[in-house]
């Protein structure tokens, strides 16, 4: 059976690892205004200012996922909430709220077109893919160049999702955790 899409659609927050209640609690970090666009599901990284920003394909002080965020509108200054941080907001107070649990469960979309389960336990980075209008949500999917040496991402297995889950066709997902995240064991401070 083909897989349903062969589109990227970021992190998708599945679960934790081990045993632990998995209950979407996020953490709100500053947004600078007129920052660059960070797409909904899209992976953050801390930066030295103490801002998040979206993680690029290689960054290593990567914090979690964004789920969106909330400011004040400049131009009509009603508090607005939305599912991504546009590269035009030139609010004071954006916040973002972060998916940030180093033992978050991701499951995301391959760029490879098939998979060998001795993928599994190595490491890749990320490919971004920025979401496009109206929604903004990220099309961002794993390398499909694996190894043992540290990278942003970790697989730990392939999707369990029917549409997603034929490692012989393009369109497949795996399932990940954020190996370099800030909040765990595998990068220095900024």
């Amino acid at each position: 059976m083909a897989n349903a899409s062969t589109t990227g659609f970021g992190f998708r927050p599945i679960k934790k690892v081990g045993q632990t209640d998995n209950v979407g609690a996020l953490t709100e970090y500053s947004v600078a205004a007129s920052s660059a666009l960070i797409s909904h599901a899209a992976m953050v990284q801390l930066t030295a200012d103490g801002v998040v920003l979206a993680s690029g394909n290689t960054d290593a002080n990567n914090l979690g996922t964004l789920n969106g965020v909330f400011y004040t509108d400049a131009d009509t200054n009603k508090p607005t909430f939305a599912n991504f941080s546009k590269a035009s907001n030139t609010a004071t107070d954006i916040v973002a709220f972060v998916n940030d649990d180093p033992r978050q469960v991701y499951e995301i979309m391959s760029a490879d077109t098939a998979f060998n389960q001795n993928e599994v336990g190595g490491c890749a980075d990320q490919v971004v893919a920025v979401g496009t209008t109206p929604l903004f949500i990220s099309k961002s999917k794993i390398s499909a160049t694996t190894g043992a040496s540290i990278a942003q991402l970790k697989i730990l297995g392939v999707s369990r999702d029917p549409d997603h889950s034929d490692t012989t066709a393009e369109g497949f997902a795996l399932r990940i955790i954020i190996n370099e995240h800030i909040l765990g064991n595998n990068v220095a401070g900024i």
